[in-house]
């Protein structure tokens, strides 16, 4: 999962008590995740609200504008896109569900089965309006720019996503009303939903999947040239029985490699591994392959993925796939 070039564009009308105006002028359908203090000072964090391009919705509290407290903001693209989960958010860690949750703010995350996500902090007038966008700042053509994309991750041929309503667009929303058998051309919010539909059955599997295979949780970095850097990037945690996509993108070559350790007190490293890269214990993204202990980085051996079967690599990583060093005490858990 990376961070996406995007940001929020704050507005700050003066309003009574209402509950946040979350206005969606990207490309990307979004999910969005509010925080706020309760009157026993502890945070409820409730998601997820959905909000296609071009809508705006009222989500979360009452805001007081007399209230000092602020508001916590997190967004993530939904599962549609090709290419990865882009988010908007901050650098204060809480705990979301995977599908819609109401939790108050609790410290392992982990241990209800919730994901760690970094929310932004709105103070003040920024609490009633928040706009996101992203850098091509589509406006009031996001909407769209939207039903472009949905188009071009679903299979048809869109070269260029500028919220403009051409020629190459309608036949591309006429060729999928036709192959999804639909009796005519729907009111766009519903359009919108349907592309959704479409581009998830057909990318939710493509990319690079690892599932844990072992008897406890292991750790997953990810090693590959991105345009024409060598970048590593870590770490997937997956419990036993789990599974995790750390390419979403129809693959058509085996151009990437991966490393695993196996955690919480088991220990043990990938073998097989032919390709080294730099990695870090904690959370890292580190570029490039060489001088990685100058740069404060270790270096493992990475292995490289099966040949891709319709755009999807799978590795099913069992206890045979790791080995433990002669009295060497095992690793802490990378990610922590």
């Amino acid at each position: 999962m990376f961070r996406a070039l995007l940001f929020l564009a704050l507005l700050f009308p003066a309003v009574p008590a209402q509950a946040a105006d979350i206005c969606n002028e990207t490309s990307f359908i979004v999910e969005a995740a509010l925080g706020w203090a309760t009157p026993q000072r502890d945070i409820a964090v409730e998601g997820w609200t959905r909000i296609r391009p071009g809508e705006c919705v009222e989500a979360g509290p009452s805001i007081d504008p007399e209230s000092e407290d602020p508001l916590l903001f997190y967004a993530r693209s939904t599962a549609a896109y090709l290419g990865g989960v882009r988010e908007w958010g901050g650098q204060l860690d809480l705990c979301v569900g995977a599908s819609d949750f109401a939790v108050e703010a609790v410290s392992d995350c982990d241990a209800l089965g919730l994901d760690r996500r970094g929310f932004d902090v709105l103070r003040g007038e920024h609490r009633f309006r928040t706009v996101l966008v992203e850098p091509a700042d589509f406006g009031e053509d996001a909407q769209e720019a939207g039903i472009q994309r949905l188009l071009r991750d679903a299979g048809y041929d869109i070269r260029l996503i500028d919220g403009l309503d051409g020629r190459r667009t309608t036949r591309a929303i006429a060729a999928f009303v036709q192959a999804e058998g639909l009796p005519r051309t729907p009111p766009r919010p519903e359009l919108i939903d349907a592309l959704e539909a479409a581009a998830i059955r057909r990318n939710a599997e493509a990319g690079l999947v690892v599932c844990n295979e072992t008897e406890g949780r292991i750790a997953v970095a990810l090693g590959r040239q991105r345009e024409s850097v060598w970048e590593a990037r870590g770490w997937w945690r997956l419990d036993a029985g789990g599974c995790a996509r750390l390419i979403a993108d129809h693959l058509s070559t085996a151009n990437a490699w991966f490393y695993a350790e196996r955690t919480g007190g088991t220990g043990g490293r990938l073998q097989g591994g032919t390709e080294n890269f730099c990695y870090s214990p904690s959370r890292f993204v580190a570029e490039g392959r060489t001088e990685c202990a100058g740069r404060g980085y270790s270096t493992a051996p990475f292995r490289q993925i099966p040949d891709p079967v319709d755009g999807t690599s799978r590795v099913e990583l069992t206890i045979a796939d790791f080995r433990v060093p002669a009295q060497q005490p095992a690793p802490e858990d990378p990610g922590q």
